[in-house]
Parts: structure tokens; sequence; C-alpha cells
């Protein structure tokens, strides 16, 4: 692989190469000069300085990649301000290049954090928090609108109660809540505007799941999940079935 094309960016021209036992170290600068003064558009600029970054990028065979980009600085001679050359692979909030980031994105979905950090060469934190951004972005994006028929039910992850909604009609999970409070249904709620469309609500006996449906959609009919209906009764009949057999006599237990 020869120096030019080390990186795949055909804008970067790469002058020197370091390789060590875990690291590349790329040295390089942008191919292509700005044309024009990003504050007044006018073409007369003159060199004013530079200054070198250093950008993580996707590691390279097994190794870590680190671009020391030489960043030049220009002055308008129109304006005479300054502003350096600008870098479109740089991801907007770290010093890192986006197609970083989206193998972060990628990566965080199947390993952990702390392996794909030794990868890289950074942080742990620094992954978590960008699989944080990533996980808030797309739940942006993602638009699931309150159906006519919600289920309201809970699973248990790490011995911890956490409330489910569905789309009973569509067979599909709405959203999962941090866990089953009545505060945290009432907050949910409260920021569904759409909550007005759903006319049925499936769920258990949970007394907050009533209370937060019978506040936030009154005019919804609550059905009771025929499956903790029978449960109850079924643990009705034993406690009964227990406090009779404990008042017989030997002779009628047999009986009985």
């Amino acid at each position: 692989m020869t120096m030019t094309n080390i990186l795949n960016y055909p804008d970067y021209n790469v002058s020197q190469v370091h390789e060590s036992e875990y690291d590349y170290q790329v040295y390089a600068e942008l191919k292509y000069p700005p044309s024009f003064c990003i504050h007044c558009y006018t073409p007369d600029l003159v060199g004013f300085g530079k200054r070198t970054e250093i950008l993580m990028d996707i590691p390279m065979h097994g190794k870590r990649v680190g671009i020391h980009l030489n960043r030049k600085r220009f002055k308008c001679q129109s304006c005479n301000k300054t502003f350096y050359e600008l870098v479109s692979r740089k991801d907007k909030k770290r010093r890192m290049t986006k197609r970083l980031i989206e193998y972060i994105e990628r990566e965080s979905q199947k390993r952990t954090f702390l392996s794909i950090a030794d990868d890289i060469g950074v942080d742990e934190k620094t992954i978590r928090n960008i699989f944080q951004d990533y996980c808030e972005r797309e739940e942006e994006q993602l638009k699931l609108e309150m159906p006519k028929w919600l289920g309201i039910d809970e699973i248990h992850i790490i011995k911890k109660p956490r409330c489910v909604l569905t789309n009973i009609e569509h067979q599909t999970v709405i959203d999962m809540l941090d866990n089953r409070n009545k505060s945290t249904l009432l907050r949910y709620f409260t920021k569904r505007e759409d909550r007005e469309r759903i006319e049925f609500v499936a769920m258990d006996m949970w007394r907050p799941y009533k209370d937060t449906v019978e506040t936030m959609i009154p005019n919804a009919t609550i059905v009771i999940d025929k499956f903790h209906v029978v449960k109850m009764a079924n643990e009705s009949l034993d406690r009964a079935r227990k406090a009779i057999r404990s008042q017989l006599t030997h002779n009628s237990a047999v009986d009985y």
C-alpha cells in the first residue's frame, strides 16, 4: 500500500506514514485549498500560518490510526478575517473522522465498549457517549404513532421490571420505559400528544397502569388481560383449597 492511498481519501495528500507495533501515524494535508473566504465569499486569500491537528481514524490491519492533519490558516484581504481550511471528513463534536464515528456506532451494537476503545485508542467513556448520541438520534427519527389498541405490560431485565408498550393490532413494540412507576408513566404519556388515538388499553391489574390510563386517556376502554385474570383466579382457588384442607380431619382429608 502506497502512502498516497493508505487513507483512501482522494482529497488528502499523505506525506509520511510511521508504523509501530500497535499504531499507524499518518501525516497528511488537504489537497485542495479554499478558493474563497468563508466570511465574505471573496477570493482574495493569503496564507496565514498553519497548525497540526490529530484525528483518530478507523483501525487498519489491526492497528490504531492517527492522522496528523496539517491545517492551513488563511486571511482574507477584503474583510481581514482569518479562518482555517474546513475539514469535511472530521466529526463536528470530536477529533475523529466521520467514518470512525460510523464504525463505532456499528461495532457498539455487537461488541463491548471496552474492546472498541482498545482497538481505536480512546477512552471507554468516549465510545459510550458516541453510542448514546447514536441512540438518541435514532430515537428522534423513529416516530411510532399510538395505536387504537394499546397493550401495557412489563418485562424483567436484571430483576428490574420495565414497562413495555405495544401495538396489539400489529403486534409490534412501541416503547420500553425505565420502570413501571406511576410517575414514569404519567411523564411519558404527557409527552405523547397522539395518545387521543387510543381507544382500548389491554393491561394487567397493576394499579399504576389503571391510574395512568384513567388520568391521561380517560376516554379509552380498559380491558384486563385474560392471562392475569385466569392467573389470579387460579391463585385464589389454590388458597381456598389449602384453607379448606387445613380444616379437615385426617379421614375426611383422604376422602377429599
